[in-house]
């Protein structure tokens, strides 16, 4: 490759179709500027990204301090470096190979010397034209033509069966096997991080590691949908990195990806030696015409798969939330001199969200609670269930809520991972005198308000539960005079959020409680329902609203 022959290269954009180059003179600048040289559309690459020069018979390349980098054979550019037939510039998104010989000689489809890459979807078209032509001017390729069409029967039949993934990866793997007689194969598919994993492999004799691919290959492949043909991989340097090819002693490599309408899943691989076979291109328009196929059935299996998952996932919604339902109160007891509500508004999904109103010690004291536990759907469902039964005993025993939350944060603590915790409030009133005594487990403030609008706010009094193992919590108390009102919550309310992304905030709870506090007690807890639905305009709660009210009589 010598200045007076030209720089012969073919560009591959990341759009649009591959074109020819020929270089003559001794420099040449490739970019996105309209004053470049050589000018791509690519937005990956800088106004001026990189230069090619002729010096002294030869040619070399530099990055021209590109943001996005110059890469020779994988391997990032650093400096000035020499060029020779074959290598391969990766700039941005593009890709340009370097080729010798006469240009016209060169082939839309070639990617350097010994390697070929077509667009997977001009192969598929082109085989349905000859097809559809019947190709009989050449017996020979029409029997070959028909050859490929019973192998994609058997295909289409063999995958009409319902079958699960890895099923259908061997399969597909089988019938690769079994028509183009590869020493070793392998599926990879996509991430929903955008990698590349080897979802199956298989070898034709012996057991083998996964195939190590290089990086231009998967990207030319899975990231552009373009067949591969690499005649002879130990000559190919963007293979030079790949030492468990190399020392495989892997000469001819096939490859197709997996692409349907959507885009691209993933890529198939057949790799062999010299003294096996070396692939052919059609063998690689079979192998396009297989991967083509499986796409369209990996991405059918992946849908019901995922329909399967959504299903079974909303029968542990509907459990978890037959379970919450059964926790909370069906009821609420009669506290004489007092109004009492109780309540729980579902949001889309399953939160972890309890309350309980019950009296003890012959009725002179109602306790009050509140809980919400981390997490959503069945786990947090469970979590709450443990929690009630914890403090089920405690309250019974007539222990004040310091003493309840220090053991059951105990108990929570030894039960459960570190991940696994709860916010709570228990408040226990004495009837005769208004007076309430409470412990504020890492939940939302308490809120009383005063018969004359004014409004007194309750802080946590230590950590949610299950936090710590040890921890002791304390307990606060406050009165309660006639009109007073008393209310516990969750923060489904106070973090509804509106169109504009805003909540509705304690502050707004605070003046609607206010605003309505001689209503009676279900009035009020309907305005506050009105409030928030109004607030929120449409937007979907995201977590269940629990809401536990008492106002003492006058």
């Amino acid at each position: 490759m010598t200045p007076d022959k030209g720089l012969r290269l073919t560009v591959f954009p990341p759009e649009g179709e591959p074109f020819h180059r020929v270089v003559q003179g001794e420099e040449i600048v490739v970019g996105r500027s309209s004053k470049a040289g050589l000018l791509i559309p690519d937005r990956m690459l800088s106004r001026e990204h990189a230069r090619f020069m002729g010096k002294d018979g030869e040619w070399f390349v530099e990055d021209m301090g590109s943001h996005n980098g110059t890469f020779l054979n994988g391997a990032r550019l650093q400096g000035r470096a020499k060029l020779k037939a074959g290598d391969s510039l990766g700039l941005g998104g593009s890709t340009i190979t370097l080729t010798d010989g006469p240009a016209s000689q060169s082939r839309d489809d070639s990617f350097g010397e010994g390697t070929v890459f077509r667009s997977a979807a001009e192969v598929l078209r082109q085989g349905m034209r000859e097809h559809a032509e019947g190709r009989e001017a050449d017996r020979e390729a029409l029997r070959a033509s028909l050859a490929r069409l019973r192998v994609l029967n058997e295909v289409h039949q063999a995958l009409a069966r319902s079958i699960s993934q890895k099923e259908l990866l061997d399969l597909i793997l089988d019938r690769a096997f079994n028509n183009l007689h590869p020493e070793e194969g392998a599926v990879f598919l996509t991430s929903k991080s955008g990698t590349y994993y080897c979802a199956a492999s298989r070898a034709a004799r012996g057991e083998k590691g996964p195939m190590a691919l290089p990086r231009s290959l998967v990207r030319e492949v899975a990231e552009k949908g373009m067949a591969a043909l690499v005649l002879d991989v130990q000559t190919d340097d963007r293979f030079a990195g790949a030492q468990s090819i190399v020392s495989a002693g892997v000469r001819s490599l096939v490859a197709a990806p997996l692409m349907d309408a959507e885009g691209v899943l993933g890529m198939i691989v057949l790799s062999t030696t010299l003294a096996v076979k070396q692939y052919t291109e059609e063998d690689m328009e079979l192998l396009v015409s297989l991967a083509a196929v499986a796409a369209l059935r990996i991405r059918n299996v992946a849908l019901t798969e995922e329909a399967a998952e959504a299903k079974r996932l909303e029968q542990e919604l509907a459990l978890a939330r037959r379970i919450q339902l059964a926790l909370l109160p069906d009821h609420l007891p009669e506290v004489p001199g007092y109004e009492v509500h109780g309540g729980n508004l579902p949001s889309r999904g399953v939160s972890g969200d309890y309350y309980e109103v019950l009296t003890r010690k012959e009725g002179t004291e109602c306790v009050l609670w509140v809980a919400d536990v981390c997490g959503k759907g069945m786990s947090a469902a469970l979590l709450t269930a443990s929690l009630e039964a914890l403090a089920a005993g405690l309250i019974e025993e007539g222990l004040g809520p310091d003493d309840i939350f220090s053991r059951v944060s105990h108990l929570l603590y030894q039960r459960t991972p570190p991940e696994k915790y709860a916010t709570a409030f228990l408040a226990v009133l004495d009837v005769a005198t208004g007076t309430v005594r409470y412990s504020n487990a890492g939940h939302c403030r308490g809120l009383v308000i005063r018969a004359d609008g004014s409004s007194q706010w309750l802080d946590p009094t230590g950590v949610p539960l299950g936090i710590l193992d040890d921890w002791k919590y304390k307990q606060d108390h406050v009165s309660l005079a006639a009109g007073d009102l008393f209310i516990l919550y969750t923060d489904g309310i106070t973090e509804a959020m509106n169109p504009e992304s805003e909540e509705y905030d304690t502050e707004r709870l605070a003046a609607c409680c206010a605003a309505h506090r001689t209503e009676p007690i279900k009035n009020l807890a309907k305005a506050i329902e009105a409030d928030t639905d109004g607030f929120v305009r449409g937007v979907p709660y995201n977590d269940d609203r629990t809401l536990v009210m008492l106002r003492r009589g006058n």
